[in-house]
């Protein structure tokens, strides 16, 4: 068994279970191996999780620094960068329900460990958006409400996308994750551009 494996079935345990629910001998009889194995590769259950969380928050952070030293127009890069922060969930879907649990637990599972991970893609925003010609009042913007907005918005409407719910009005994309991620990454790309800029 590899540690990738490892981490793709805990990955999808936690979001189906939460933290707390998911034991380590349920997860190896899961895996179909010994908790020994696990033991190889992670220190504990708090630590494989830490590493279900990285991996999430570094998902294509290759190609936001590529993008960063790209020669696109300032929008955009903003545009692209908002489509990775966005593909995070279409890649990795099981990370909805994870980051909705620690959003409602005050981040109470999740140790100091990624926040180095999360200033990383906060960096990368402040540098895209401060060469963005700004309104006045954004001038000093707190750049992770920009990111709250792209990942609550992204989060809730893929939930809703993805969901059994018969929702009335929902703009029906038969459950193509593409479609619905380039109309939303494009959407919410656009309304921060026309909201933040001159």
């Amino acid at each position: 068994m590899t540690k990738e494996h490892i981490l793709k079935i805990a990955t999808q345990e936690f979001s189906r279970l939460g933290y707390d629910a998911v034991s380590m001998n349920n997860l190896a009889k899961e895996l179909e191996l010994n908790k020994a194995t696990i033991y190889y590769h992670f220190k504990d259950k708090k630590s494989l999780y830490q590493e279900v969380i990285k991996n999430a928050i570094n998902h294509n952070q290759d190609n936001a620094e590529k993008l960063i030293n790209s020669d696109l127009d300032i929008k955009e890069k903003f545009k692209q960068y908002i489509k990775i922060l966005v593909s995070k969930f279409q890649s990795n879907p099981q990370i909805v329900s994870i980051t909705l649990r620690e959003i409602a637990n005050l981040g109470s599972n999740v140790e100091n460990v990624v926040e180095q991970d999360i200033d990383k893609e906060i960096i990368y925003l402040k540098e895209i958006v401060t060469k963005l010609d700004l309104k006045d009042k954004y001038k000093d913007i707190d750049f992770h409400m920009i990111k709250s907005f792209v990942m609550g918005t992204s989060m809730t409407y893929y939930s809703m996308q993805m969901s059994n719910l018969t929702l009335n009005e929902l703009k029906e994309f038969d459950k193509d994750s593409d479609k619905i991620f380039d109309y939303l990454s494009d959407l919410i790309s656009n309304i921060l551009l026309d909201a933040l800029c001159k």
